[in-house]
Parts: C-alpha cells; structure tokens; sequence
C-alpha cells in the first residue's frame, strides 16, 4: 500500500510540473497574442501618420529656398493630427517629450536605408515615426517594450532622372567602382547650378575609418582611381574610403548613405511584345531556338527592331551595322566581335545616331542560347543613343537582372573616339568604358551597375544631362 501511496505522490509532482511549464507555455502564446495585437494597431496609428506626412513633406521638394525644417513640419501636422506628441503646441513641437509614449518623429531627406530603392535619391523624402509599446503579458518572459517603427517615402520628381553619373551597387567588394587609363574623367552638369553628375559607390570596402581624404598608398577601398588620370565630379559619396594612384578633383564625403537601384521596380520588355528581328532586310524572322546573326560582309547591314534569338555575331573588318531606332532584344547569345569584327557605326538612315535600347536577355526555349556579354568594341567611332519615347525613355543599354547570367559584362569602347548617351543598366552585372584613343570623346551617360570600371588614354567627357537619361514622372507616395 505504502508503494502505491509513494507513486501517487510522484504522479502529482509530475502533473505540477507539466502544469507549470503548460501555464507558462500558454502565457507566451496570449503575449504573442494580446501583445503583437497592440503592435499592430500602434503601426496602423503610426502608417496613418507617416504616409500622409511624406506626402505633405515632398511637397517642398521643388519649392526654392525650403529646407527639412520645412519638411518636418509639414510631417509634424499630420503626426499630430493622428494623436501623437499630444503635448506639442505647434508643429515645431514633436519631439519624444510632448508624447507620453516617447514617440519620436524623424524627416530624412534624402531617405535613409529603411527607404529601400529610394534610399540616398533627391526627388523622394522619408518620413519614419516610432514609438516604445509596452507589453502587456510579455512583461512574464521578460520584455518590457516592444519598440515600434513605421516608415514612408514619398516622391516630386517632373520627369526627371536621378542625380548621379555613376552609380556602383555592390555592397562589398573592393574596387567596386575603379577608373583606369591616363586620359581625364570630366564628369559636369550641362546647365550651370543643375544638381547632378555625382559618383556613388555603395561598397563598404574600407582601410580604415572615414576621413574625407583620398589618399595615395596602399589599402583596400571600394573607390579606386587607378592609373594617371584625373576624375572630375561635382559630388563624390563613397559608403567605403577611395584612395588614388591618379587624382580625384571632388567634394568627398566617405562613409556616405547607400543609394538604392532606381531602377528595381520598373518591369522590363516582355519578348511577346516586340516582332522577330531579321539578320538582313532579306532574311527570314528568327525563331525561337536560333543560333542568332552572323555579320561576315564588309559592307553595310540595316537592321530593325525586334527580337533576336542568339543575339549577333560580327565577325567581318569593315562590317557596319545600322540600326533602326526602336527596342532591341538580344534574347540569348549576347554581342560578339571576334578580331577581326567591329562595329564602325551604329546610325540611323539620315546618319544621326538612331535612338536604340538593347536589352539582353535569355532565350526563353530550353534549348535556346542564354543570357551573354555585350561587346561593343568599336573599330573607329562608336555612336550609341538612348531611346526617346515610350516606358523606356532614356535607357540605352540593359542587362536583364533576372537573366541566367546576370553577371554578363557591358562593354562599350570605340578605338578612336565614342559618341554615346542615355543610361546604361545591370544591376548584378559589370559595365566597361573606355574613351578613345583620339582626341578625346563625348558620353552624356549615366551608368546604374553592380560594379563600374572607367576611364581610357584621352579625354572622357562625361556631361550630366537628365534630358538624355531615363527619367519617369513619381509624384505621391511611393513605399
């Protein structure tokens, strides 16, 4: 009987046990509960603030003269307006100490990196309000506060692109962005005052901690201005350090905010809407699955928009390829020019650059050719410019970012001078420029890739012309 009595006793400590860990089990649940519940009406309350704050906020963006001051008091209105900083008497007062939650208000201008692809962009200001929620049951497994944050970005450009030339968008590696040969950079804005022309780079890559300075040397950097030349800008941000065996003529401003890829969100061309492109005016339409166009005739090639499957392949010296203006689609294959291939010139019928975009991409079939290099290596004068019309106004080069080799390499060189303008985009690939070795040449670009590596043997000139580059109407909220 006593044996019995002894696992009774046992049975019932276990049950206390189970129950104990149950009850505390059950309380962690009701916290996640009772307590993400509160986290996220406090988010809605604080989204109704921020989103017509940042809206409010853009809305000084093209007015002369206005500063963030002025921003942060348009965003204070409405955060007052939703029942925050309840102590304030205007709307210079929302601060953490007119809240009894300790809300505060932050207006960032450009937006930070919670912006997302708009961090680090003029034309888009970021309103972010947050607040210390203090948990319910929570408090039983040991949180007090949950801090909660909600941000906005909202947008006033008319039309216009971003204000960099070159934009390098690898987080990390060293040289992210480089410039090479002994010829000038002279990176400029077209119209005196236009804010615009800047270099990003948004590699960490660092020898140590910020100072401003491009020091000679040696050392890791994310910008490097390798070779004898000098690069001119009107703006240099580097999240990183620069150094320089040449020399950088720049306000400098390392440890600088990332900018966001622009581009990110814009879909690209879609193959089925665009007809087959044929190798000459004689040729059939390509197919899905073809092995592409092969230009062995020293003489001259008109082609047309469309979509070529197995891209192209310029194999002759002397082979000039015109092109007519529209969208071009090199699905799969790439460019190529073996060595004795060039492109002399890419020109319109009346002999003007015609206004191209070249997207490269896959072949959609799984026995077609994927996603290459784009080799524009010109033998005298390359002559190149971006699209004036449609979705795509301003974007002269494309490599699809979510190809099967999203790595491909863009590179644009014409042997004496180049003629080029428009936006230049590959957002996970590598993009080459180099100026010829005459005197000198011309490229109204913007270059938007994973990394960037620039310069040439002469005179790079490289005026900042938001006429000539991508540039989308954003008014509103935008994220």
């Amino acid at each position: 009987m006593r044996a019995f009595r002894a696992l009774d006793r046992q049975d019932r400590g276990q049950v206390l046990v189970l129950f104990a860990g149950g009850l505390l089990a059950f309380l962690a649940i009701a916290a996640l509960v009772i307590d993400l519940g509160f986290v996220f009406m406090t988010r809605r309350q604080e989204q109704n603030a921020a989103d017509p704050g940042a809206i409010a906020a853009a809305r000084y963006i093209r007015v002369a003269g206005a500063t963030v001051a002025d921003m942060r008091r348009a965003a204070c209105f409405y955060a007052r307006l939703n029942g925050f900083f309840p102590g304030a008497t205007d709307d210079n007062g929302c601060v953490a100490g007119n809240d009894p939650a300790g809300t505060t208000l932050a207006v960032n201008y450009p937006p930070s990196v919670s912006g997302g692809t708009y961090a680090g962009r003029s034309g888009f200001v970021e309103v972010v309000i947050g607040r210390p929620q203090q948990s319910f049951l929570a408090q039983v497994i040991g949180i007090r506060t949950i801090n909660v944050s909600s941000n906005a970005v909202a947008a006033y450009s008319d039309g216009d692109s971003n204000t960099s030339s070159l934009i390098a968008l690898d987080p990390t590696s060293c040289q992210s962005l480089k410039t090479h040969g002994t010829g000038n950079i002279n990176i400029h804005a077209v119209a005196p005052g236009t804010l615009g022309g800047y270099v990003r780079v948004n590699s960490t890559c660092s020898s140590g901690a910020p100072d401003n300075l491009c020091p000679t040397g040696g050392g890791q950097s994310a910008l490097d201005i390798t070779g004898g030349g000098t690069m001119t800008s009107p703006g240099t941000f580097v999240v990183g350090s620069c150094k320089r065996s040449g020399n950088l003529v720049s306000p400098l401003v390392e440890g600088s905010t990332p900018i966001g890829d622009p581009l990110l969100e814009l879909e690209p061309p879609r193959i089925a809407d665009y007809p087959a492109g044929r190798c000459s005016a004689t040729s059939p339409p390509l197919t899905p699955g073809a092995s592409g166009c092969v230009f062995d005739d020293a003489s001259v090639t008109h082609i047309d928009p469309g979509v070529y499957y197995g891209g192209w392949d310029i194999k002759k010296n002397g082979a000039i390829l015109e092109l007519g203006p529209g969208v071009y689609i090199i699905a799969g294959g790439g460019i190529k020019l073996s060595n004795q291939g060039s492109i002399t010139s890419v020109q319109g019928g009346s002999g003007a650059p015609a206004p191209v975009l070249i997207f490269n991409t896959d072949d959609p079939t799984p026995a077609g050719t994927r996603q290459s290099n784009i080799d524009f290596n010109a033998q005298a004068t390359l002559k190149l410019h971006a699209i004036e019309t449609g979705p795509y106004r301003g974007i002269l080069v494309w490599n699809d970012g979510n190809g099967s080799n999203p790595q491909a390499t863009i590179d644009l060189e014409g042997q004496s001078s180049i003629d080029v303008s428009g936006t230049i985009y590959s957002p996970k690939g590598n993009v080459r420029m180099e100026g010829g070795s005459g005197a000198g040449s011309t490229a109204a670009v913007q270059i938007i890739a994973w990394q960037v590596d620039i310069g040439g043997n002469s005179l790079l000139d490289m005026p900042y012309d938001p006429s000539k580059l991508y540039r989308f109407d954003q008014k509103g909220l935008v994220h």
